[in-house]
């Protein structure tokens, strides 16, 4: 049977331990570990996992005087924080508070290919898009729908553009529809959810 090896500690006092190697009696496969006494604890497995926890805020200020590398200067800008994921995706969970994004410009593309690459916004309440100077909407094809009311409110000139309008319910005074024909209408409803 195999001894284990002990950890190996290069700081153990009041503030906290920092020492690399498995703590403990069993074998915790981890290389590294780093545990203050006000809770922040940092842990590197040997598979290469990290994990942190934090019991306070944490505080990132870059200034950003020089570029990763020329390379990224050429592909991306002048980056000053890149975060690339091999494998996996990113996920951003903020259980009690707002997640914010501010800056001169914001960029989100969607590259994934063939069921991919869709981006999807969703919200329990509202669902906000101002523009100081114009907002444009482009798509193959567009679906507007509400459960309750659509209003449409321009200063100035509504221009609609298009090979035919159909408006108005052509099936408002019947009082009841055709099951086929209700399935039919459902059908075009949910399409457009």
């Amino acid at each position: 049977m195999a001894t284990k090896k002990p950890e190996y500690v290069v700081s153990n006092n009041a503030y906290g331990k920092m020492f690399f190697g498995p703590g403990g009696e069993k074998d915790t496969k981890t290389e590294y570990n780093l545990n203050t006494s006000c809770g922040y604890d940092e842990i590197i497995t040997n598979d290469g996992n990290k994990g942190n926890i934090i019991p306070g805020s944490h505080y990132e200020h870059i200034l950003g005087n020089k570029p990763i590398d020329d390379r990224k200067i050429k592909e991306e800008g002048n980056v000053t924080k890149l975060i690339r994921l091999e494998n996996g995706d990113l996920a951003i969970t903020c259980v009690g508070g707002d997640i914010r994004l501010k800056a001169k410009n914001v960029y989100i593309e969607a590259t994934g290919e063939d069921n991919n690459g869709s981006f999807m916004v969703f919200a329990n309440e509202a669902i906000t898009m101002s523009a100081g100077e114009m907002m444009t909407l482009n798509g193959a094809k567009m679906c507007i729908s509400s459960t309750d009311w659509i209003a449409l409110h321009a200063n100035g000139f509504l221009y609609q553009l298009c090979a035919d309008v159909k408006s108005n319910s052509p099936f408002g005074s019947l009082p009841t529809l055709p099951g086929g024909l209700k399935d039919l209408l459902n059908g075009i409803a949910l399409g457009c959810k």
